[in-house]
């Protein structure tokens, strides 16, 4: 079927034929890389299952993929931690703030990088994000809250210009946290998502472009913070200077700072340090396949698809934002997801909501947050996120293991929206 035919076709949800049959798989997500079973497997019979385990034989994989991943990104030291999330949490206590500062966060973006700030003992308030990239700009930063922080969040495969945030923040004394969940291997300007702000905090969720099932880290370029972070994800412990013998722990108590327990296990890390290999060749493939159906909607009027800036010099694509506007009559967002889904067979779906409507941030659930969340009611109230609220109303997503499909797949894609849209 042609873009043209699919135009006067029937949508499958109402009955008629799909364009793709049930037989026509999609890529499965996660994709094990090679090597990721015989890492877990010599995990499995080291002795060595998590970093506060016993020096033994073998060296941590948690410390090989550190040094392999900052290396990647750029950047000298790498802090592994358990999920994403916590690596917003320990980034955010590094940065010595006082209890109830207040922190920037981006009205579209997911709950943990506002609920990081509230679990740092800090106030987040909600802000809007730019009309093009979804994400924090420069123009989108209030500056009349007294805000010490602000969590930058590289959204969707759009890139924030972090030197024009640093720029504007840096007079303010506003510290740049870099999320870049969604962000893995991008670039500005030549420049490594992570490695522009303060700290750069990473996830490594099930459904991350980089994924160990759950994990993060934080990435930085100070010898001192990278210390404060150890001590922070591992119970005021730090990696021992000295070789250490055989039996004693690779991790000791240098207690500097008061930390809590968010170390990543070795199974998590063995398997990191190999989907780390194949990583490069799924960004290529992705982000042909973003050019090539960004060509091919270019012939379907009232949908385009979200492109990062001129100065983003590279790409790393987590969802896929088509942006419909207007929105096909009698559809919404969650309509379109369920059309599109029922046309390909695998799924569209609205973005998250955001923050200042999610069910997810709800701080006042939790009364020991109370004197927190009194401050960030006050200072939410009466706010608006007009760009927020456009993306929110008008994108559909579909996941980026859509986009490591063959050529041929993103024809199927472009058929489907054009049949979509015409109704």
């Amino acid at each position: 079927m042609s873009i043209t035919d699919a135009k006067i076709a029937t949508l499958a949800i109402d009955g008629g034929e799909p364009i793709r049959s049930a037989e026509q798989r999609w890529p499965v997500w996660p994709e094990p890389a090679p090597g990721a079973a015989q890492n877990l497997e010599a995990v499995l019979h080291s002795g060595r299952w998590a970093i506060s385990s016993p020096l033994g034989s073998t060296e941590l994989f948690e410390r090989t993929f550190a040094q392999s991943f900052a290396n990647y990104v750029g950047v000298r030291h790498c802090i592994p931690v358990d999920h994403g999330s916590s690596a917003l949490v320990v980034a955010l206590e590094s940065l010595g703030l006082d209890f109830g500062d207040r922190v920037l966060v981006p009205g579209l973006t997911w709950v943990a990088s506002a609920s990081a700030a509230l679990r740092a003992g800090l106030v987040p308030v909600l802000v809007d994000v730019d009309p093009v990239t979804g994400c924090l700009g420069a123009d989108n930063l209030d500056l009349t809250v007294n805000a010490k922080a602000a969590v930058v969040v590289h959204w969707s495969c759009c890139m924030a210009d972090v030197p024009a945030l640093v720029a504007a923040g840096a007079p303010h004394g506003i510290a740049m946290i870099e999320d870049c969940a969604q962000a893995h291997g991008a670039e500005w300007g030549g420049r490594g998502a992570g490695t522009m702000g303060q700290l750069g905090c990473f996830s490594f969720q099930h459904g991350k472009v980089l994924s160990a099932g759950e994990g993060g880290a934080v990435v930085s370029n100070s010898d001192s913070r990278a210390h404060t972070l150890q001590e922070l994800r591992a119970d005021s412990r730090s990696y021992r200077k000295d070789r250490g013998r055989r039996g004693e722990l690779e991790v000791i108590e240098t207690a500097t700072t008061m930390g809590s327990n968010f170390c990543i296990s070795e199974f998590n890390s063995a398997v990191l340090c190999a989907q780390l290999g194949i990583l490069q060749q799924q960004h290529e493939r992705r982000n042909g396949n973003h050019r090539l159906l960004t060509s091919l909607l270019a012939e379907v009027d009232g949908v385009s698809v979200l492109q990062p800036a001129p100065e983003q010099s590279r790409m790393s694509i987590y969802e896929l934002p088509l942006i419909f506007d207007p929105l096909p009559r009698g559809m919404n967002v969650v309509q379109l997801g369920e059309a599109l889904t029922a046309e390909l067979g695998t799924a569209f779906y609205p973005t998250d909501a955001p923050l200042h409507t999610s069910r997810l941030l709800r701080p006042w659930n939790k009364r020991t947050l109370r004197p927190l969340t009194d401050d960030f009611m006050a200072v939410n109230q009466g706010r608006r996120f007009p760009n927020s609220d456009f993306f929110a109303d008008h994108s559909v997503v579909t996941h980026h293991s859509t986009l490591l499909a063959e050529e041929r797949d993103m024809y199927d894609i472009a058929e489907a929206v054009a049949k979509v849209i015409a109704g």
